[in-house]
């Protein structure tokens, strides 16, 4: 999570998060008043960058919402279930990952929950905060330009050199078979076993 006094943006995994959190410590590390989560996985197992909005204020009772507006990124569910497929393999390729599970909207972790990419959306982007109507998205399909127009409402943006977008990092290795990665990409069952994410995702790239 980054946020000052008016923004809060959520590190919704596997949306272009790492690289974010990389711009952000790289040009804005002493900007007064922006608080970055420090990512340590070794000193903090509950992983606090990544909290919703509910959980840290669970966490923090001076943590407050007020009318910051709330920056998530999100991504094409196809392409969210190929990249999030690909960690999980990557971090316990000792567990059974059935890709025939994908089109489902399920996929294995690495802790051995089965679970569903619904269960994000409603953890980061539940109707409650969608509601509040401060909710803007940041596309990872669309980084570069929602990046400066979201960002740039707050910060220099004119700093971070062009072609620092294009360099893209946490890259998973490819796992997935041809044919799965296929038909998650021309299928519309995989949104129809997915209510919650096909909302959000069409709320998200009809809105600009």
């Amino acid at each position: 999570m980054i946020y000052n006094d008016k923004f809060i943006w959520l590190h919704f995994p596997k949306c272009a998060g790492v690289k974010v959190e990389s711009l952000f410590r790289k040009y804005y590390y002493d900007v007064p008043g922006l608080i970055q989560d420090v990512v340590d996985p070794k000193n903090d197992a509950s992983a606090s960058w990544h909290d919703s909005v509910a959980t840290r204020l669970n966490k923090n009772p001076e943590f407050t919402l007020g009318d910051k507006e709330i920056i998530c990124p999100i991504r094409k569910l196809p392409s969210w279930l190929i990249s999030r497929y690909n960690f999980e393999c990557g971090r316990s390729p000792e567990l059974n990952h059935n890709p025939e599970l994908l089109v489902t909207g399920r996929f294995l972790e690495a802790s051995g929950v089965l679970n569903h990419a619904d269960v994000y959306i409603q953890n980061y982007l539940p109707q409650s905060l969608l509601d509040k109507g401060r909710v803007s998205f940041l596309r990872v399909e669309n980084f570069e330009a929602d990046f400066i127009e979201l960002f740039g409402k707050y910060i220099d943006v004119s700093i971070i050199p062009k072609e620092e977008f294009a360099q893209r990092e946490n890259i998973s290795k490819n796992y997935l078979p041809e044919e799965i990665v296929h038909k998650l990409i021309s299928s519309q069952e995989v949104y129809t076993n997915c209510p919650k994410w096909f909302s959000v995702e069409k709320l998200a790239f009809s809105s600009r």
